[in-house]
């Protein structure tokens, strides 16, 4: 086995599954239409963000769950 291959994260994979650019996005332009809305590789702590965008548009019970694909976004008007 090379040494490449031994340690996660070596050829173009993030750790945990978690994307840079996914999760920027996420934060910086967050879909608004449609509930419950599913963010692959979107990092955790992006919830912080997204929630608070959220209630700052108006949305009401308002719920981020992480999966191991991502996170779910719940929201109401």
């Amino acid at each position: 086995m090379t040494e490449a291959a031994a340690q996660p994260g070596k050829q173009g994979e993030p750790r945990g599954g978690y994307r840079v650019r996914a999760t920027w996005q996420a934060i910086r332009r967050l879909p608004l239409e449609n509930f419950p809305l599913m963010l692959p590789h979107v990092h955790p702590v992006a919830a912080f963000f997204i929630l608070r965008r959220l209630k700052r548009q108006g949305f009401s019970n308002c719920k981020v769950v992480t999966t191991a694909k991502g996170l779910v976004v719940h929201a109401q008007r």
